[in-house]
């Protein structure tokens, strides 16, 4: 039964992984970010001036929230065509024009936000999943009329879709906005330049907003943040991993004890009778592997079933395919047949006079 927590570990340990690795449909690392506090909301030109002063600085955004775990959106989103019994909650995030830049996020179609199109602050940019919510496709979605909240414009650009939620819900229809108000700053770092850059923020913050203490974070952190659940979960499979493995490998070395010492005057019969060292270490293995064998059929739909379920709490998973499921019984085998070895090699080579001595 000890392969059960070592299938959960490995597929644990391959989801992370997985998680890690994932692209989220923007280029999560290099970028920094400082919430606005403050005076910083009443002097957004001179933050932005002293922003794009810095070449340090100049890569930025400014956003209304993280897209990490967007929770609110409207039902109140209209459009030409749209069935009047839909009650899709539509989620929304304000960017300014260097949002799709600084992101690095795929246009499909249009563009994105411009400071030399005034109307801009009325129109709008959408995601993939936006336009199947619509019944549109890429290719026919610029210039269409939209009203978000009352709000009423046109779709200028189409994203690809990009994960603003954890990976465990899938992506959603969203709607980008102008954003006319403030919210969070984020910049894009030189690979290599990130101190440099941490200093150079904190002085303009200093310098706009002396009152507050400076603030800062990394987006990939906060994105690591999110599946600490799942690391620690990890952490203590491993760990119970580890102890069933050593505890099942105590008593299968104290059962082949056990069965070696009460089969000592058969061995010592069979022995004189010409049986190999290869017969008698058989012998003692065939129960002890009959048992691991049940213990087997039992273990793996058990945890194909844990495995599976813990699996589906995630959008997007690995499969955990077939062949842990033949790797983990196999290898439980094998530290079987090593750890009852040292007591069957141990009984088999003993010499049969002394295992008959006490007849």
């Amino acid at each position: 039964m000890a392969c059960l927590p070592a299938l959960d570990t490995r597929t644990i340990y391959n989801q992370l992984k997985f998680i890690k690795n994932r692209n989220p449909g923007f280029v999560k690392d290099n970028l920094l970010y400082m919430p606005m506090t403050g005076d910083m909301w009443g002097k957004q030109q001179a933050l932005k001036a002293e922003l794009r002063g810095n070449p340090l600085t100049s890569n930025f955004a400014i956003i209304s929230d993280l897209p990490t775990n967007l929770i609110s959106g409207t039902i109140d989103v209209n459009w030409k065509g749209k069935d009047p019994r839909s009650q899709v909650v539509i989620p929304s995030l304000d960017v300014n024009e260097d949002f799709i830049k600084v992101f690095q996020i795929k246009l499909l179609r249009g563009r994105g936000f411009s400071t030399s199109f005034l109307a801009d602050s009325n129109n709008f940019v959408v995601n993939e999943k936006m336009l199947a919510v619509m019944c549109l496709d890429v290719n026919s979605a610029v210039g269409k009329t939209f009203e978000f909240q009352g709000a009423k414009g046109n779709i200028i650009g189409v994203v690809k879709d990009f994960n603003f939620k954890p990976i465990q819900q899938a992506i959603e229809p969203l709607v980008l906005r102008f954003n006319k108000y403030g919210g969070i700053i984020m910049i894009r770092t030189n690979p290599g330049s990130t101190e440099q850059t941490i200093a150079a923020l904190e002085k303009i913050s200093k310098q706009l907003n002396p009152a507050y203490p400076f603030k800062y974070d990394f987006l990939d952190q906060d994105l690591a943040n999110l599946y600490k659940g799942e690391q620690q979960i990890g952490s203590i499979f491993n760990l119970f991993a580890c102890l069933a493995i050593f505890i099942s490998c105590l008593g299968l070395y104290g059962l082949s004890a056990f069965m070696a010492e009460q089969r000592t005057k058969e061995i010592g019969v069979r022995k004189v009778l010409g049986a190999s060292i290869f017969n008698l270490v058989y012998l003692l293995s065939a129960g002890i592997t009959r048992l691991i064998a049940i213990a087997i059929v039992i273990a793996v739909p058990l945890s194909w079933y844990a495995v599976n379920s813990w699996l589906s709490g995630f959008a997007y998973h690995i499969d955990a395919g077939w062949v842990i499921f033949l790797v983990a019984p196999v290898a439980a085998l094998l530290i079987a047949w090593i750890t009852v070895s040292y007591e069957s090699l141990k009984a088999a080579i003993v010499n049969p006079i002394k295992s008959l001595r006490t007849e």
